[in-house]
């Protein structure tokens, strides 16, 4: 060998790279703007269908719930007699289904002492503000 490859080879093997600072190894959450045409939040379409079951079995009153609910809806709640098949009931599991942008159908199961029943709901948004438009109790 010739002394110019050996210096070609002294100086590739005593290269080393230069110093980089440390990268940061953990990811970065960013918070998610809420787009303004998303429905509402799961945990309010489940309290909300509980707070419905419950006026149905006249655990509540419709009153507290004039806010969401259409005036047809309002004037259906309001009868004197509860539906007693859905006294002590429970919103066991619940799917929502948009429909389009300012529109979702609700479908829950409703565990009661005596029979799990089912409820739907549909709900319409109107100025910002979801409205119950439908119950139906199976």
């Amino acid at each position: 060998m010739n002394i110019a490859s050996n210096a070609i080879a002294f100086a590739v093997d005593t290269w080393k790279p230069a110093p980089q600072p440390p990268r940061q190894r953990h990811l970065r959450l960013l918070p998610v703007a809420k787009q303004a045409n998303s429905g509402p939040d799961q945990r309010w379409i489940e309290r909300f269908t509980q707070s419905v079951v419950e006026v149905l079995a006249g655990q509540r009153a419709a009153s507290t719930l004039v806010n969401s609910l259409s005036p047809v809806v309002y004037q259906a709640l309001r009868r004197p007699d509860p539906d007693d098949r859905l006294r002590a009931g429970k919103v066991i599991s619940l799917r929502s289904q948009p429909l389009g942008e300012d529109s979702i159908e609700v479908a829950a199961v409703v565990g009661c002492p005596q029979r799990t029943r089912a409820v739907a709901l549909r709900l319409h948004r109107r100025r910002d503000r979801w409205r119950c438009v439908c119950v139906l109790v199976l």
